[in-house]
C-alpha cells in the first residue's frame, strides 16, 4: 500500500470514527483505494488522487531531494530555485557562483531581482541563468553546503474558501481525472469520495494559501462530477472535507 493511501486511511478513520479498509488489493483492475463497510455492501468508497505539479516534482526529485551541494564557501547556504530549474546546469555552476556572492559580501538574504541586476548585472544573469531566485548564508562557520529549496506560491493569502471550492470542482472534472470518476461510479457505495493531497505546487496559490490561513469553513457547495458525493483536501498538515452537504475543517 502506498504512503498516500496509508495516510488517507488514517485520516478518514480518525475523522469519521470508522474502520477503514484497503479495497484495492490488486485482485481486479479498476478498484478504488479505500472502503468503509463490507466488500459486498460498502458504505464509503474512497479514491486517492494527488494534486501535483509534474514539473516541480521532477525538479524536486533530481534537486533538493538529493541533499546539499558542496560549494566554495566556508558557510552553509539556503538557495531557492525555480520549479523549472535545470538541475544539471545548477550543479555545475552553483559552487563558483556562491563563492562570488561571498566575495562580494552578499551573505544576507539576496533575492535575484531588479535591484541585484542594477547592483551587478553579470552576477544577476549568472544566478538567473541557473534558475536561482534567492540565496543567503544561514551559518557562517558551516560545512560548505548549499541546501536547495523550491519557490512556493506568491501573492495575497486567501482568507476564504471560495477558491478551494471552485478549484476542486474543476480539478475532479478535468479529463485526466476520468479514471477517478469511473472507479467510484463502479462502486455500489452510497458515499463516493475523492481524497486529494495537494503537494509541490499542485494547486494555484489562491488555493494553497487557504491552508496557511485561519481556514474559515467554506459555505458554498462544490459542483462535483457525478457520482462523487464528497471530497477530502489536505495541505500543510491541515484539511477540509465536504460530506453530507457540509464543509468541515480538520487537522491531519
Amino acid at each position: 500500500m502506498s504512503t498516500v493511501e496509508d495516510w488517507a486511511k488514517q485520516i478518514v478513520a480518525n475523522e469519521l470514527g470508522e474502520i477503514v479498509e484497503v479495497h484495492d488489493d490488486g485482485s481486479e483492475s479498476g478498484m478504488y483505494d479505500l472502503r468503509i463497510g463490507s466488500k459486498s455492501a460498502p458504505k464509503y468508497a474512497i479514491e486517492c488522487v494527488g494534486a501535483v505539479d509534474p514539473v516541480a516534482t521532477e525538479t524536486w526529485n533530481v534537486g533538493p531531494a538529493k541533499g546539499p551541494i558542496k560549494v566554495n564557501s566556508a558557510g552553509d547556504w539556503i538557495v531557492s530555485i525555480k520549479r523549472s530549474a535545470n538541475i544539471k546546469l545548477l550543479n555545475r555552476g552553483i559552487a563558483n557562483i556562491i563563492g562570488q556572492c561571498e566575495d562580494l559580501g552578499l551573505t544576507e538574504y539576496t533575492p535575484v531581482d531588479w535591484q541585484l541586476r542594477r547592483f551587478n548585472a553579470e552576477l544577476f544573469n549568472a544566478l538567473d541563468g541557473l534558475g536561482i531566485t534567492s540565496l543567503y548564508m544561514y551559518r557562517a562557520a558551516g560545512s560548505s553546503n548549499a541546501h536547495l529549496t523550491m519557490d512556493g506560491g506568491g501573492g495575497p493569502v486567501s482568507q476564504v474558501g471560495d477558491d478551494v471550492v471552485a478549484w476542486v470542482s474543476k480539478f475532479l472534472s478535468s479529463d485526466d481525472k476520468a479514471d477517478v470518476v469511473k472507479k467510484l461510479r463502479n462502486s455500489s457505495a452510497k458515499e463516493k469520495h475523492a481524497f486529494i493531497p495537494i503537494v509541490l505546487g499542485g494547486a494555484p496559490w489562491s488555493v494553497e494559501s487557504y491552508f496557511f490561513s485561519e481556514m474559515p469553513v467554506p459555505i458554498i457547495p462544490p459542483k462535483l462530477p457525478e457520482p462523487i458525493t464528497g471530497v477530502w483536501i489536505t495541505l500543510n498538515g491541515k484539511g477540509v472535507r465536504y460530506i453530507g452537504g457540509q464543509w468541515h475543517v480538520f487537522n491531519c
